[in-house]
C-alpha cells in the first residue's frame, strides 16, 4: 500500500449504536498501516483519522464492521493549509451498451444471474451509492491539498475489460489518467485539449478493476470544475485524423468527470436530506435495498 507523505484528516459517518459498535471500528483501524490517529464519537455517529493512508483503505476497512460508513470530508492535517477538497466521478461521456460496459460489478453490467457470469466480481467502488446515478460509474478520484503545493489523489476504476473496447486481447489495458484543459467532453478525446495537469498512468487488472494513490504537484483551487479523464493509452496515440474519423471511435476508451468541490473534514454536518427528508442512514439503506 503506498502511503502519503504528509499526514491528513479524513471523517467519515459510521453507523454506530452502542459500544460495541465502538469497539468493532477501533478493532478494524487498529493495524491498518499509515493511522497515526482516529477519534470515535459515538452520540455523533463520527470517525475522524489521521494519518497517511489512503481513504479508499480506511472505508474498506470500516465497511468490514458490516457497518454502514459514508464519507464525509478530507482535509490537511495542517491548520495553516486551507481546506480544499474535491471528487470527481467517471462516466462515459457515450452511453455505453451492456455487452460492452460490463464490469466488475455484476448489477452495473446488466447481468441478470451474476453467480452464471464469469470473470465478473462484486467489487464496489469505495463510497460509492451507484444507484444514484443515472449512467454507469466507472471510477470516482477523491483530491486533497495536504500542503501549499501537494494534492493528493485516491482513484478507483473498474473499466470494461480490454478485449469488448477494441484494447486487443491481452488482460491488461494502461490507462493515461490527467486534468483536462477545458473543453467539450461530449465528443472525447478531440476536444478536451492537451492535459493541464498530468497524474499517470495505471493498468487495471483483467478485471477492469485498478487503483492509484500518489501526490501530484499543484493547487487544487486550479482544477476545480475542469475533467479528471481516464484515457486508454492506445486512444492518446491515435493520429488526430483517425480519432476524428468516426464519434464512436473512443467508445469504452475514455472516462471522464467533472472535478467538483467536496466537503473538508467537518464540514458536512447534513443528516437529513432536503429533498426527501429523509435521514442519510434512510438514504442509505433503499440504496442498499436495490442490490
Amino acid at each position: 500500500m503506498t502511503l502519503a507523505s504528509v499526514d491528513f484528516k479524513t471523517e467519515f459517518a459510521v453507523d454506530m449504536t452502542c459500544q460495541n459498535c465502538v469497539n468493532a471500528v477501533s478493532g478494524a483501524l487498529r493495524d491498518v498501516p499509515g493511522v497515526e490517529r482516529y477519534d470515535i464519537d459515538l452520540e455523533s455517529k463520527r470517525v475522524t483519522i489521521t494519518g497517511k493512508t489512503p481513504p479508499s483503505h480506511l472505508l474498506t476497512a470500516l465497511k468490514s464492521t458490516n457497518r454502514q460508513v459514508i464519507v464525509r470530508g478530507t482535509s490537511s492535517a495542517s491548520l495553516n493549509t486551507p481546506t480544499q477538497a474535491a471528487v470527481s466521478i467517471l462516466e462515459s461521456p457515450l452511453p455505453l451498451p451492456a455487452s460492452i460496459a460490463s464490469t466488475s460489478n455484476p448489477i452495473l453490467a446488466g447481468v441478470e444471474n451474476p453467480i452464471s457470469s464469469s470473470g465478473l466480481s462484486d467489487r464496489a467502488l469505495p463510497g460509492m451509492n451507484e444507484e444514484e446515478h443515472s449512467q454507469k460509474v466507472f471510477g470516482i478520484c477523491r483530491f486533497v491539498q495536504i500542503a501549499p503545493k501537494i494534492v493528493l489523489m485516491d482513484l478507483t476504476v473498474r473499466l470494461p475489460p480490454p478485449a469488448r473496447v477494441g484494447l486487443g486481447t491481452a488482460d491488461k489495458a494502461r490507462y493515461n489518467v490527467y486534468v483536462s484543459s477545458t473543453g467539450n467532453l461530449v465528443d472525447p478525446p478531440i476536444t478536451t485539449g492537451k492535459p493541464f495537469v498530468k497524474l499517470g498512468e495505471i493498468e487495471p487488472d483483467k478485471e477492469g478493476y485498478g487503483d492509484m494513490f500518489k501526490e501530484v504537484d499543484g493547487e487544487l483551487w486550479e482544477w476545480i470544475g475542469r475533467g479528471c479523464i481516464v484515457e486508454a493509452a492506445s486512444s492518446v496515440s491515435m493520429p488526430p485524423n483517425a480519432r476524428a474519423s468516426t464519434r464512436t471511435s473512443t467508445i469504452g476508451r475514455i472516462f471522464a468527470g467533472v472535478v467538483a468541490r467536496s466537503a473538508g473534514a467537518w464540514g458536512n454536518d447534513k443528516t437529513v436530506c432536503a429533498c426527501s427528508g429523509r435521514t442519510m442512514w434512510e438514504e442509505g439503506r433503499d440504496m442498499e435495498k436495490k442490490f
